[in-house]
């Protein structure tokens, strides 16, 4: 990528996504968009990889090692009284020069895999509609899955705005929120559908009980956001709990060997929240075509957004037959959704 395009990529994520977000990253990530050394060392990561969660999750993760520099007063992950975030660019900066070495080997082995469980809580009013429809328990499989914690989704309770009610399983552990925005209000379950199986397939599956892995997870959670690491630390308790199959390897080769081995009994979904941006326009239309080839064998939905645009889509393919529908806009994390249907 031309330095000014990842100079406008930084400006954008500053405006779009870190503001009023993370106040961290949105004041670094300004001064970033205008510094060249530091430009070209979040150029380092690997191609496909959105370079701003790149290089902010590893500067995290050697922080989160216990690297001693003044760049650690800023976090708030790391420290109670955190430091003024307009303050923290020059630190930034000299702690990148002084870890340069450490920051690119994670640039060019890593990946952005966060796995983000609120987003299960839109993902929840989609398969209850798929359920609704086919009335059979449903054999999941997620591209994408980093630790597979999304794939426990039926495993996690759901409250929703001010109804008070309480969706998805009695005995969860973890409860998820999210606030519905809009006239429409999906047609939710008060207990989780039934799943039949859980497969994930990821080109690097994070083993929660590898120290590294489980440390990148975290890295990748920007430092304001308390809440969300104590989600991942509840759901990675959950996943040892739950038999899930997790598979490494390239979706896009594996998903048609996969979903041969889904029950034939069950309503086969195969979804993907935050991954098809990293493909190549090359693998997004190869994708295409599996699923294409895997619908005229069988019935099943796809589940997923950044395909295209950034809104929550679900494609049914019956008796051979595309149905697509544009169900939801979503927040990224899963703060709010605006359902469609």
């Amino acid at each position: 990528m031309r330095m000014q395009a990842l100079s406008e990529l930084f400006h954008r994520y500053a405006v779009r996504y870190f503001r009023d977000s993370s106040p961290l990253y949105e004041a670094l990530s300004l001064r970033i968009a205008k510094d060249a050394e530091l430009l070209a060392l979040a150029a380092q990561a690997r191609a496909g990889q959105p370079q701003p969660n790149m290089l902010f999750g590893a500067v995290h993760d050697v922080l989160l090692q216990g690297a001693r520099h003044p760049l650690r007063r800023f976090y708030p992950s790391l420290v109670d009284d955190p430091g003024e975030p307009a303050l923290a660019f020059e630190p930034f900066r000299s702690f990148c020069a002084a870890y340069r070495r450490e920051i690119v080997a994670l640039l060019k082995s890593k990946r952005v895999q966060t796995n983000e469980v609120n987003r299960c809580a839109y993902l929840y009013p989609a398969f209850c509609h798929v359920y609704r429809h086919s009335g059979k328990p449903l054999a999941l499989i997620e591209i994408g899955t980093s630790a597979g914690l999304q794939l426990l989704w039926d495993r996690y309770g759901y409250s929703y705005g001010a109804d008070g009610a309480a969706y998805g399983c009695a005995s969860a552990a973890l409860r998820l929120e999210s606030e519905p925005l809009g006239d429409n209000k999906p047609d939710l379950l008060l207990e989780s559908p039934p799943v039949a199986s859980r497969t994930g397939i990821d080109l690097h599956v994070n083993d929660l009980n590898d120290e590294a892995d489980l440390r990148w997870l975290n890295a990748l959670i920007w430092p304001e956001h308390r809440e969300r690491r104590m989600r991942l630390t509840t759901a990675a308790a959950c996943l040892k709990r739950t038999p899930v199959r997790l598979i490494e390897g390239d979706a896009i080769e594996l998903i048609a060997d996969v979903a041969a081995e889904a029950p034939a009994e069950a309503t086969l979904c195969i979804f993907h929240t935050h991954v098809a941006n990293q493909f190549t326009a090359e693998a997004k239309q190869a994708l295409r075509a599996r699923l294409r080839e895997l619908g005229r064998k069988r019935d099943y939905y796809h589940l997923y957004n950044n395909m295209d645009d950034l809104d929550l889509h679900l494609d049914a393919y019956l008796d051979g037959e595309l149905h697509p529908t544009k169900i939801a806009e979503t927040e990224g994390h899963g703060r709010w959704f605006r359902w469609l249907m």
